[in-house]
This record gives structure tokens, sequence and C-alpha cells, in this order.
């Protein structure tokens, strides 16, 4: 599946020509007596011809109003789409609006409608908002989905939402700066060889031009942590003529007494306290990239909140691990996984035990 932004000229009623909107409901949830019940409710639904018309305009006016849409295809087709309105709502205008998130019904199941989820959420995340405002609809179906994604019951309903759908839910999703482990590693768990280093880090095809998802990754970082070894690394051997974190704010975690450089924090902060400054104080994302004594230490104190691991398919039998032992359990949930030339991108995020 390819995922991607739709520009407003894709637009038209053949891009949705193989796209099935059906859905059979049986039941749908309803709010009685304050607590929220499964009632029977059934009904199936199919867009028609001027459903889509509709959508169409729609769609278009959310590009036109600062707003995004984003498309998954397989082979070409459009099987999914998902919209979020660029104008900010609510009393204190910090929820942004996902007025879309579809998937075709040939490829329900198949983790697309939590792909779509997460890149609007990211998109949202990025423009300011705090929370993502969903008016969903009610079947038990589409509730379970939601509610798997972590959203409640929203804390401010919009009025709008509840005349145009009074039967929908309204609900919420919270926008967390997150702190993310962002690493390449080989197919047996290593991040760098026996001599440290990292050049094996590429595809089975070595004409291959890709970068991995790498550029729209670090647009979504603002802010990246490092332990001193490989901060000592990229100055001396991977970048030593420019630094090449030179748009984000750097803290190097050490004891050693160095100056700070611009754009470079040499830092002994406990960690917890300085994770917990900067997610107040960043505006995008946290990047973990190195080195293995920092992660297991992040680990150990539960502050990592993605792991985002680019595996490649090279296996070094020996080297340094990404994962130490003796770190704490942790439970977590897929939300994401790719294939390209031969390397595999999968994206896991905390769960709760």
């Amino acid at each position: 599946m390819e995922y991607r932004e739709l520009k407003e000229s894709e637009l038209k009623k053949e891009l949705f020509c193989q796209f099935n909107r059906y859905q059979e409901v049986n039941e749908c949830m309803r709010k009685i007596n304050g607590i929220w019940s499964a009632v029977k409710n059934p009904f199936t639904e199919q867009w028609k011809d001027e459903d889509y018309d509709v959508l169409i305009r729609c769609l278009k006016i959310t590009i036109h109003t600062g707003g995004v849409v984003f498309g998954a295809f397989h082979h070409g087709e459009l099987k999914g789409f998902a919209s979020v309105e660029g104008v900010p709502i609510g009393k204190h205008k910090n929820y942004l609006d996902l007025s879309n998130i579809h998937v075709s019904f040939d490829v329900r199941g198949k983790r697309t409608g939590r792909r779509l989820f997460h890149m609007a959420s990211e998109w949202a995340r990025l423009k300011g908002a705090e929370k993502l405002y969903i008016s969903a609809h009610s079947s038990v179906e589409t509730q379970a989905f939601y509610r798997a994604m972590g959203c409640v019951e929203a804390k401010e309903y919009d009025e709008d939402h509840v005349t145009r759908e009074p039967y929908d839910c309204q609900l919420e999703y919270v926008l967390e700066r997150k702190v993310v482990l962002y690493i390449g590693i080989s197919l047996d768990g290593y991040i760098a060889d026996a001599d440290g280093k990292v050049d094996w880090l590429v595809g089975q095809d070595d004409a291959y031009t890709g970068d991995y998802g790498y550029g729209a990754f670090e647009k979504q970082v603002d802010t990246v942590l490092m332990g001193y070894r490989t901060y000592d690394q990229v100055v001396s051997e991977l970048s030593p003529e420019e630094w090449v974190y030179a748009d984000k704010e750097t803290y190097v975690i050490t004891h050693k007494e160095l100056e700070d450089k611009e754009g470079i924090h040499f830092t002994k902060e406990p960690l917890e306290t300085l994770v917990g400054r900067l997610k107040k104080e960043c505006k995008k994302g946290i990047w973990v990239c190195g080195g293995a004594e920092l992660i297991r230490q992040l680990m150990e104190k539960n502050l990592i909140d993605e792991y985002h691991l680019t595996i490649m398919p090279v296996l070094l039998g020996k080297g340094i691990p990404l994962f130490q032992g003796g770190e704490k359990e942790q439970l977590l949930k897929l939300v994401s996984l790719q294939s390209e030339n031969g390397v595999v991108d999968c994206i896991y995020r905390k769960r709760s035990l």
C-alpha cells in the first residue's frame, strides 16, 4: 500500500472508481442515562454517485482552507483516505477536525485505517493542535476502531457536528509530543558492527536511491537526543565537515564538562527532567538516535513513546546490540509496517498493561 498526500487536482470522480464504501451495521452505540450501550440498529450503507459528488466538493474545500487529504493506494487504485480540516475549532481553538477517514470494503482489516489515522494525527500535531476532534459513526465496529486508536469521548462537544449528525459519537484524540527511537538495525538486532561501523545500512539493491522514509520522519522532529559516543562518531567519522542536525536542537547526554555550541547542548541533566522539559518546550517530536547505553537508560525509565525501527537485510553476527538486556518489560503495539528495497520499516508504540 502506498500512502501520500493528495492534491486538489486529483480529486475527481475517477479517483474513487475502485473505492467501495460498503458497510453492514447491526448495532450502534447510544448514550442511555449517561451510559454508552450497544443497541440494535441494522442497516446497510453504500455510497451513491451523489455522495461522491458531495465528498469531492468537501475535500476540495478542506484543501482550500488549509487542511490536508491523505490517500492509500494499492496498485494505483485509491483504497483509503483521510482528511483533517485546517481551521481550529473548540472554545480554546485547540482541536483540528478529522473530517474523514474511510477504507474500501475490500481491503479492511489490513491496518490501512490505522496508518491513515496516524498520518492525520501527526499532521495535526505538527500544525500545533493539542487534540483531534472526531464526529464518528456510531456503529460498534467504527467505535471499536477509534477506541483501539486511543480515542475517548470528547470533553467538549462541537455544536455544528452534533446538529448535523446527532447520532454520531463525539470523540477526541490527544496529540502528545513523542520521544521516538528512530534507528537502523541489522536483522539480528545490531546498530553497529564489531568495529562500530554503520556502512552496512543499505538495502538489497545498491543502485536504489530512496531514503526509506527518513525525509518524512525528520520533518516530524525538531529535537535530537544522543549519547556522547554517538556525537563523537558523527563529528569525527560520519560527517566531520558538516553538522547534520543543524536545523534541530541537539542534546548530548554526557558527564564531560563541555561548552555548548550553536544548536548543540552538552548536558548531564537527569533524563526524566530533561525529557519532561523538552516535551513542554518542543513544537515537534524528540528523536533518540543513539547510542545503545542512552537507549537502555531511556527504556529503563520508560521514557520512549515510539520505536521506529528500520531493519536492514543483513545479518552481522556480532556488533553493538540495540537491546542489551536488563530492560524492563515493554508492551508494544504495531501501528505501521512497510517494506522498501528489502528494508522493513516498522513502528511500535507503547501500550498499557
